[in-house]
């Protein structure tokens, strides 16, 4: 930082983006680094003393003489009292992060109210309210971003508190205050009385204003100007009745389509696609002439407009030429979880439906064999003859494991075992495809207890199934996304006795995609959950299952967890990265972390002369991508983690529960957190398995990790007693008998 001038901007390239800062960085007590966002230019600044020369001009009112408020620098905010004493420094102030201040101070204030606002400072969106409590003698500041995202020109907002804003109308400089905290979604607030309709006679949506995340919206009524909070369809009232077709290149969503507000008929036409950035049709009305006839039409647009930086969900919304406004109903409320119209290009199915909030979505996801028509038609006929073919006296009891491709984890241990106990009780059956390495051997065996993946008999059990019994969710029965609703409804709706094929330990299960698994929030039937501590029974409770949705019984697979003879394999599985799948997907894997931090490890592998023993054991959901991929490097990647798993000496990971799997086979685990700080911020949530607990070694560079990994193989793989004390702590069970606990569970609670 030698040649950057103190207190000096230094353009870095101009891109568009809002006024902000975008980095600060302390490089001394008296000297910090900042990059921010000017007029579409970024700059760096080494500011060394408060320059004078402002980059972001603050607006400063002060209300009350009892402070003083000072813009300091780039972007600090010193609150100091009379005497010039500092009350507060406020850093980072044009950034989206929260400011919650508080702290107890005796000034003398005078006011007519509790809370008395004693100064304000605006730059752009941000706004700084500094409040004091006259009775509890509480100096309080917070931030409030105020955007606007569309406002006519002669309507205008202002904060005036930390809970209020003040609506300015400029025709007749009438204003009126409105408290965002305590407005109702259901009940907007009017503004302005009937007469101020005149000065917007032809006007429906007057201003947008985005406050705090939440969206306002200023609009028209017959009788006074109105806000609503979050509630754009109390201002169009949207009223559809629409269906869908897909043609060989369009979709076309037609019916009757209307807004019945005040001035809104024809005014909200568009329909985009994720954001106001991707508009992709508009409504046409051939008989907009005829009065009965003028509210019907129809949207055309191309299958593959619905694709959108590659990711896999979109939703469709409807807004005028300018920006969306609310979400694209079919019908309202539109039914949730609803298959609406399923289409294949090349190797891609386009779907389109509704999603958990009843949301239009559409969905891209590689072509499976269950959307062909012959399949799509073996659905439909097991589905009509499932109620006459049913055996009601006895459970029929499916087991299943990863999209039914596999077996050789817990459902196929659990399911061995079955057909070893007499149980005139219950049929069961394992479901697995034709194409599994697995499949020869275990049909030979088990003859017409294995049913082959989408024949005929695998829609017709699914239908027939009294209990789901996997180590994997319900809808691996068949696939990891399902969307043809008949066949997801059944699976849904039947009880699942979850055998788990990893310790729940490792991610957090109170991050955001965990949440469909939290026994409120789910849509699966999970009606037992293995689990192997009771350390581990305080992560599904956390998720708010109870004691008795658990078995304590260790997992099944367990049974049978070894090293082969001669392991010497050192395995790197990074964990699953979701926000990922989209880049996968689309084969851009070289732009995901994913890729980036398995190169690093092949790299340094690579310069230690270790590439020969090194096994990359990408997720189940990345694996065939990561091969198909890197074909320099396929002869150390595998995409069976059961195998892998033999084979490793030693394994390493950053947060897969398959470390624990590694550990009870007696290898030797390291846990790899260089990148801890990026996943735990796009998990949203922290992990369990931290310093205090890791029952391994934890590096956080990649020289560590093959120091610790020369250090394993130097004390020949031996696992120091500390972290084999962390480990019973983790999972309790060790006498490779869980599938016997398992078994004996499903017998006494009469499942077998």
């Amino acid at each position: 930082m030698e040649e950057l001038q103190d207190d000096t901007a230094v353009l870095l390239f101009e891109h568009e983006l809002s006024d902000q800062l975008i980095l600060e960085y302390e490089l001394s007590t008296s000297e910090n680094l900042y990059v921010y966002s000017l007029d579409n230019k970024i700059y760096l600044l080494k500011e060394k003393a408060f320059t004078t020369d402002k980059k972001f001009q603050y607006q400063i009112d002060i209300f009350d003489n009892a402070i003083t408020v000072q813009q300091l620098g780039l972007s600090r905010v010193r609150i100091s009292d009379q005497h010039d004493k500092t009350i507060a420094m406020i850093n980072s102030f044009p950034t989206t992060d929260e400011i919650d201040f508080r702290s107890e101070l005796s000034l003398a204030i005078a006011s007519d109210s509790r809370r008395k606002v004693l100064a304000k400072v605006t730059y752009d969106i941000y706004n700084l309210i500094i409040t004091y409590d006259t009775e509890t003698n509480e100096l309080m500041i917070c931030k409030i971003l105020l955007n606007a995202l569309e406002a006519h020109s002669k309507i205008s907002v202002a904060t005036q508190s930390d809970k209020e804003i003040v609506i300015h109308n400029h025709f007749d400089n009438s204003k009126s205050t409105v408290n965002f905290n305590t407005l109702k979604v259901k009940h907007p607030q009017r503004l302005f009385s009937k007469d101020a309709v005149t000065y917007f006679k032809h006007e429906n949506l007057l201003a947008i204003y985005v406050i705090n995340k939440r969206r306002y919206y200023v609009y028209v009524k017959r009788n006074g100007i109105y806000i609503a909070k979050g509630n754009p369809l109390k201002v169009t009232q949207h009223k559809a009745s629409l269906r869908i077709l897909k043609g060989i290149k369009n979709f076309y969503i037609f019916g009757r389509f209307t807004h019945s507000a005040y001035n809104s008929f024809r005014e909200y036409e568009y329909l985009y696609v994720r954001n106001s950035e991707h508009q992709i049709a508009k409504f046409h009305r051939p008989f907009a002439k005829i009065k009965l006839l003028k509210r019907y039409g129809f949207f055309v647009f191309p299958i593959t407009s619905v694709n959108i930086d590659n990711r896999i969900h979109n939703n469709l919304y409807i807004g005028n030429k300018n920006r969306l406004i609310h979400n694209l109903h079919f019908k309202r409320p539109d039914k949730k979880v609803k298959t609406y119209s399923l289409k294949r290009q090349q190797d891609q199915l386009f779907v389109i439906r509704t999603n958990l909030k009843g949301n239009i979505t559409a969905t891209i996801i590689p072509f499976s064999e269950e959307y062909s028509l012959a399949n799509r038609m073996k659905i439909k006929l097991a589905k009509n003859l499932s109620f006459l073919l049913k055996d009601r006296r006895r459970n029929l009891n499916l087991y299943f494991e990863k999209k039914s491709n596999k077996a050789d984890e817990s459902a196929f241990r659990v399911f061995e075992k079955v057909m070893d106990t007499e149980t005139n009780r219950s049929e069961n059956y394992f479901i697995l495809n034709k194409q599994s390495m697995h499949y020869n051997a275990v049909k030979t065996k088990y003859g017409r207890n294995i049913i082959k993946k989408y024949s005929f008999r695998h829609y017709l059990s699914i239908f027939h199934a009294d209990y789901l019994i996997s180590s994997e969710l319900s809808n691996h029965v068949l696939n990891d996304r399902l969307y043809i609703d008949s066949l997801r409804n059944k699976i849904m709706k039947t009880p699942l006795v979850f055998l788990q094929h990893g310790i729940m330990f490792a991610k957090p299960v109170d991050n955001p995609m965990a949440y469909g698994f939290h026994k409120d929030k789910t849509n699966y039937n999970v009606y037992k959950s293995v689990i192997s501590s009771q350390l581990e029974a305080e992560e599904f409770k956390k998720m708010n299952y109870e004691q008795e949705d658990l078995i304590l019984s260790g997992l099944a697979t367990f049974d049978y967890a070894n090293l082969e003879k001669g392991a010497n394999k050192i395995a790197y599985m990074p964990t699953y990265r979701y926000w990922e799948e989209g880049l996968i997907y689309s084969n851009q894997l070289e732009e995901t972390t994913y890729y980036k931090s398995i190169m690093k490890v092949i790299h340094a592998f690579e310069k230690e002369g270790l590439l020969d023993r090194l096994l990359i054991v990408p997720h189940n959901k990345f694996s065939d991508f990561i091969y198909d991929n890197m074909p320099e490097y396929r002869q150390i990647i595998s995409n069976n983690p059961s195998e892998a798993l033999k084979q490793s000496i030693i394994f390493i990971t950053d947060y897969s529960s398959a470390i624990y799997d590694a550990i009870y086979r007696g290898a030797y685990p390291i846990f790899y957190w260089e990148e801890k700080d990026y996943l735990i911020r796009n998990y949203k949530a922290e992990p369990p398995v931290n310093d205090s607990n890791a029952p391994g070694p934890v590096v956080y560079d990649i020289l560590s990790l093959m120091q610790t990994v020369k250090q394993a193989i130097q004390q020949e793989y031996q696992l120091e007693k500390e972290y084999i004390n962390k480990y019973r702590n983790i999972n309790q069970f060790h006498d490779n008998k869980n599938t016997n606990r398992i078994i004996q569970f499903l017998i006494e609670d009469g499942i077998l």
